[in-house]
């Protein structure tokens, strides 16, 4: 009986303080009443997380079959943004049923491709903060309908993603070449995939790779991949995460193996000008991204170059003073150090201590300062009060700042 009421209570005890957690969607579903196709079209829109709080205005992916594949496109950017691998973009997911794909992405593929221009797009413009570069993405039937809506309309996408495409007639192949023969101002990106075992479809893609060949441009880039073990149904996966890689390859920021590399690359005033032309592109800060920053004075000290350490930070201002822990104000100030610069080194250390007044390493390195310079009552004194707080914070150098004090004796 006892161990009935103890499990009663357990029971109650748990379920009382359980509660039901909220359900977690992600995006919103709304109905567009379409003059043009004469019905009502449910979309799928997804916005960012900062969308509220970041007065922007933000790229669009336009993603057909979205009641398959909306949540491709979020999951890119969930997977990607925390490390500031991907800018922000909205999702549209344009959910179709099999029969209105078969009537809308072919025998009525003109009348569709009339509301994407004149009434879906308008309507994200319209109610949303959104840039002038929009996505597309389509598989299949929708693959082949996205070289029809190259085509007919002029650059209403930016760049597409087509996979495992179908119905890529000899009309619509034609009226490709026609366009990009033609066109001064031609999109940006076509990514192409197929699987390995799609053999029915390379007759067709090898036409379009043809074409794509024949009117080579710089100003359009193009891309055409076969997948090993993938199948006609797996593609889309792979090809909307690479796709969106190539296309936002000039978004993440650049990290250079060495000094030379980045000489070559054209060195501070190219890197400048990178960042410019991909702040205009994605809408966001023309400054030099902070990673880029970083690692480019790290680089400069594994490389004991002084000149380009002296460069980078007179180019990149008071970059060091946004770190978030004292080793980088301590490693800067020693690279200094080492190279006879200790008011230099004073500075920045002064700047670490303002941050982080508990910090033991930058008293130390303070002490290191003013040794090197002959001050030794200085010296002593900081590394006196590095020991003392690392004892206080049970630092793992007590016996360095020890020692330390010790050769002044």
């Amino acid at each position: 009986m006892i161990r009935v009421l103890i499990f009663f209570l357990t029971f109650l005890y748990f379920t009382s303080n359980a509660q039901e957690s909220k359900p977690y969607s992600i995006g919103k579903n709304y109905w567009i009443n379409s003059k043009i196709l004469k019905e009502k079209r449910e979309i799928s829109i997804y916005l960012p997380e900062n969308y509220k709080s970041v007065k922007t205005n933000y790229p669009v992916l336009y993603i057909l079959d979205g009641q398959r594949y909306f949540l491709n496109g979020i999951l890119y950017q969930h997977t990607l943004k925390w490390q500031d691998k991907t800018p922000d973009f909205i999702v549209v997911g344009i959910k179709t049923n099999n029969r209105q794909r078969r009537k809308l992405f072919s025998r009525e593929s003109k009348k569709f491709i009339q509301f994407l221009n004149s009434e879906l797009v308008p309507y994200l413009e319209n109610n949303y903060r959104t840039s002038s570069k929009r996505y597309l993405f389509g598989w299949e039937m929708a693959g082949g309908l996205a070289i029809e809506i190259l085509t007919s309309t002029h650059n209403l996408f930016s760049a597409y993603f087509i996979s495992s495409p179908t119905h890529l007639t000899d009309e619509r192949l034609q009226k490709l070449s026609n366009k990009l023969s033609q066109d001064k101002n031609p999109i940006e990106l076509i990514y192409v995939t197929l699987g390995s075992n799609e053999n029915w479809a390379l007759s067709s893609i090898e036409k379009l790779q043809k074409i794509l060949r024949d009117n080579n441009s710089s100003k359009l880039k193009w891309k055409y991949e076969l997948y090993e073990d993938e199948n006609h149904h797996s593609t889309p996966t792979l090809t909307m995460h690479k796709g969106l890689n190539l296309y936002f390859n000039d978004y993440v920021y650049l990290r250079f193996k060495s000094l030379k590399e980045f000489e070559d690359f054209g060195g501070i005033d190219q890197l400048k000008k990178h960042f410019v032309e991909r702040g205009k592109k994605y809408d966001i800060s023309k400054a030099i991204h902070k990673n880029t920053k970083h690692f480019l004075l790290l680089q400069a000290m594994k490389e004991n170059n002084f000149e380009s350490f002296t460069l980078f930070m007179n180019e990149f201002k008071d970059y060091y003073k946004t770190k978030t822990r004292d080793l980088w104000f301590n490693r800067y100030a020693q690279f200094y150090l080492k190279h006879n610069h200790p008011n230099q080194a004073i500075k920045i250390l002064k700047h670490g201590q303002d941050k982080f007044p508990n910090s033991a390493i930058l008293q130390a390195s303070l002490g290191d300062t003013f040794f090197i310079t002959g001050n030794k009552e200085k010296a002593r004194n900081h590394y006196q009060k590095a020991l003392d707080l690392a004892i206080k914070n049970d630092d793992d150098n007590i016996n360095i700042y020890k020692t330390k004090i010790e050769q002044i004796k």
